[in-house]
């Protein structure tokens, strides 16, 4: 019983690593490249805005970083997904 949930802690920090990069690339992309029809883009978003939605609506509902030019629950929500990868145990 223990390999599988090792097993399945494996899985889910893969996942968040795949997620923690798909953060990254939506943050850096439009840097670089006009995010307009840039399919890697709407690849981005598509994969971390399920997850930085309900950051963004608790955010907005406490009144945080409101009026700032920086997406603050975005950076909330890497930091989330940081710190449970970091907390997940692993072989």
């Amino acid at each position: 019983m223990e390999e599988v949930f090792l097993l399945l802690a494996s899985l889910a920090r893969i996942l968040l690593e795949v997620l923690s990069i798909a953060m990254m690339i939506r943050v850096l992309l439009p840097i670089f490249f006009d995010p307009d029809g840039n399919r890697i883009y709407e690849l981005t978003v598509m994969l971390t805005e399920p997850i930085v939605a309900p950051v963004r609506a608790l955010f907005v509902k406490l009144n945080v970083g409101q009026g700032s030019p920086i997406d603050w629950s975005f950076f909330a929500t890497y930091l989330l997904i940081s710190i449970l990868g970091t907390v997940l145990p692993s072989f």
